[in-house]
């Protein structure tokens, strides 16, 4: 279904024109009565790798320099 709007309304039906759109309807605004701007969803991007929330923790300690022992078992 195709909604064309003016301005004053999607200023007021904002929240229910992008409900619209996320069902795949296709919505336009108009200025003065000419079409001026769609809506379209978002497609969601996916995403490679480990998010933020999933890494492990790394203890601040892992950066700290390595003494001479460690340093002999690691060959340096």
């Amino acid at each position: 279904m195709h909604h064309l709007v003016n301005m004053h309304e999607a200023k007021s039906q904002l929240s229910r024109l992008v409900a619209f759109a996320q069902q795949g309807d296709s919505v336009t605004i108009a200025i003065h009565g000419k079409p001026a701007v769609k809506l379209v969803p978002i497609k969601p991007q996916p995403v490679f790798g480990l998010g933020k929330d999933q890494c492990p923790p790394v203890p601040w300690e892992a950066f700290a320099p390595m003494s001479d022992d460690e340093a002999g078992d690691w060959g340096l």
